[in-house]
């Protein structure tokens, strides 16, 4: 499944946009449809030369461990890819009783794509539809 050269299909949309109605062009990502878990597992077949049933035990292990790792105050480095944290949004409180849990406001997964990840993605072309 790995490709040389990989290619992003974009989409135009016109709009008409403003007080003035005019007609504006929009581009955007033409989505190839989501990978789910289980076609993932195939195409990891393929490269590795292992049996689907040893991927696909592995694999889900490992999501488990990469959850429970983040929820627990880990980063994860996923090689090449990336890495997972945890991370908040807090209220800023002026006195010390506000401050702690109380004042978080949501919990959020964060990811910083690897310098490798980030190299690849000055290599997609890109193809309008």
């Amino acid at each position: 499944m790995a490709s040389l050269n990989p290619t992003m299909r974009l989409k135009i949309s016109e709009r008409n946009c403003g007080i003035d109605k005019k007609v504006r062009y929009y581009t955007s990502i033409n989505r190839a449809p989501e990978i789910n878990d289980e076609e993932l597992i195939k195409y990891a077949t393929t490269d590795s030369g292992m049996r689907i049933e040893q991927i696909a035990s592995v694999y889900r292990s490992l999501i488990t461990q990469v959850q429970e790792l983040v929820c627990n105050g880990h980063s994860v480095q996923l090689g090449d890819m990336g890495t997972l944290y945890f991370k908040i949004h807090a209220k800023v409180s002026e006195e010390l009783e506000g401050a702690g849990g109380d004042a978080v406001k949501s919990k959020r997964i964060g990811f910083r794509a690897s310098k490798t990840l980030r190299q690849k993605l000055q290599t997609v072309n890109f193809v309008t539809d």
